[in-house]
This record gives C-alpha cells, sequence and structure tokens, in this order.
C-alpha cells in the first residue's frame, strides 16, 4: 500500500464525527430554536464531534417534505456527516412510522440518528420492518 493510500486510510478513521444540527418548531419561536441549537452544539462539543452543519427551521413536523430535511437529506447524499444530532425523535417528524423510515434511510448512508433524551436506538431502526408488518 503506497504511503498517500495509507495517509487517507489514517486520515478517515483519525478524523472526530462530523456532526450535523437539526432543529425545529413547529411555531415562530426564535427562543426555542436558539435553546435547541444551544444544547445540541454543547453536547457535540462535550463529545468532540465536528460540527459541519446546522438546520434550524420553524416547520411543521406533520410531513416529510419539507426544506430543512430536504436539506439534511442532501448532506447525507453528499457524505459531509456521520451523526445527525436531534433534541428528540418528534424534531424529526410526528408521525413514527415516517421519522423511523427516515432514520432507517439515514443510516443506509452511514448516518446515526442522536437524539439527546435518548428516543430510539439503531438496534430499533433495524427492527421498524417486523414491527411494521405486525401492526399492518
Amino acid at each position: 500500500m503506497d504511503k498517500t493510500r495509507r495517509a487517507a486510510i489514517y486520515m478517515r478513521v483519525a478524523r472526530a464525527p462530523r456532526a450535523w444540527i437539526y432543529c425545529r418548531t413547529a411555531e415562530p419561536n426564535a427562543f426555542a430554536l436558539k435553546i435547541q441549537q444551544e444544547e445540541l452544539t454543547a453536547f457535540a462539543e462535550k463529545n468532540h464531534y465536528d460540527i459541519v452543519g446546522c438546520t434550524s427551521r420553524h416547520e411543521a413536523g406533520t410531513t416529510m417534505t419539507r426544506p430543512g430535511l430536504a436539506e439534511i437529506t442532501n448532506a447525507a447524499l453528499q457524505g459531509k456527516m456521520d451523526i445527525l444530532l436531534v433534541l428528540n425523535a418528534s424534531r424529526l417528524g410526528r408521525d413514527i412510522w415516517n421519522t423511523l423510515e427516515y432514520v432507517g434511510w439515514l443510516e443506509k448512508h452511514k448516518v446515526e440518528v442522536v437524539c439527546l433524551n435518548g428516543d430510539f436506538s439503531v438496534r430499533g431502526v433495524r427492527q421498524f420492518p417486523l414491527a411494521k408488518q405486525t401492526v399492518v
């Protein structure tokens, strides 16, 4: 293995995880968005994450088609992040099935969703298709 390739592999392994912060409120509330962003930033700094982006929006969580999630989706497709930080799962969406489906999609694109309140884990998302089949 040549030196350039070895150095590139080392840099990928040795770098801090890249985190994207996502804050959302349904109604215009600059204070609530600011508080979310401060908590998520503090968490990222405490865990030595490299903050590479932040999406902060006033938009309803009833649909998964919204500008804030489109920004996150594009960043994930471009490989810009390793972790998506959210305060809780309801910030991503209000419909649990759609939210879990989106989290699963992010996982397939090598993005781990971290909820500060511990709403869900990767293991729970992997079991999502089985749970949905049982309910339907």
